[in-house]
């Protein structure tokens, strides 16, 4: 049986604007996808999950949303399921909701588990550093890649960036084939492999595509492992 969770989620801007505070509920079987999809766009604009509960599997999920319609139904907009409150609120008296019937209900099944949304999130670094800093309310240290390969020092703008460049040397004495054998979770030679919301973040090198919808201690470890596998001279750590 397919997981389904329940979701509080935001707009905001990548830059960090201020935008109407406004929270969706909902439910869904893909955080990652649901996510994308409801922030698919080239504006500015972006949307993001602030929590997530994983659904016990005994219970139904309309009967989820409709509870905290019931709840929260002076905070909620006609026909959506947006909410006009108070955010730290919506989410903490969902949460304690949440505990509530867990712990009313003696059957170790019947559980809503937090889900730990910083460990699941991948992506772009600058838009995940603002996405961290909105959930925990303080500022994240800037982080970025650092590789030196064969004594070729690669320190670019963004994590991505230098992901990409580190891939492009390791392939100057690796075959890209080898590479797609040995790593097909990030290196595949069609697109159309990945799942749609990894699309528009994959890197074309050569005629294959680079997985960068990681974050940047997923990269370090990717590159890492690659160098360890053809025993490469080189190094990579993440900076601030």
């Amino acid at each position: 049986m397919k997981k389904q969770y329940v979701y509080i989620g935001q707009y905001y801007h990548i830059k960090n604007k201020e935008l109407p505070l406004d929270f969706k509920f909902g439910v869904t079987d893909d955080l990652d996808q649901r996510e994308y999809s409801l922030g698919r766009t080239k504006s500015p604009i972006k949307y993001m999950i602030l929590k997530a509960w994983e659904i016990p599997s005994n219970v139904k999920r309309e009967k989820v949303e409709k509870m905290i319609a019931l709840v929260f139904d002076e905070h909620k907009y006609d026909g959506c399921e947006w909410y006009d409150v108070d955010g730290e609120t919506f989410q903490g008296k969902i949460k304690e909701l949440f505990e509530i019937i867990s712990d009313m209900i003696d059957d170790i099944n019947f559980t809503f588990i937090e889900v730990d949304l910083n460990n699941n999130s991948d992506g772009d670094v600058v838009e995940k550093e603002i996405e961290k800093e909105i959930r925990t309310g303080k500022k994240a240290p800037w982080t970025n890649l650092e590789v030196n390969i064969d004594g070729n020092l690669i320190k670019c703008d963004s994590a991505k960036s230098t992901y990409g460049k580190a891939i492009e040397i390791v392939l100057k004495c690796v075959d890209p084939v080898q590479l797609s054998i040995d790593f097909p979770r990030i290196f595949k030679l069609n697109k159309e492999d990945y799942p749609e919301y990894k699309r528009s973040s994959l890197l074309k090198i050569g005629e294959f595509y680079l997985d960068t919808y990681t974050n940047t201690a997923q990269k370090k470890r990717e590159i890492s492992n690659i160098i360890k596998k053809y025993n490469i001279d080189g190094e990579v750590s993440i900076i601030s």
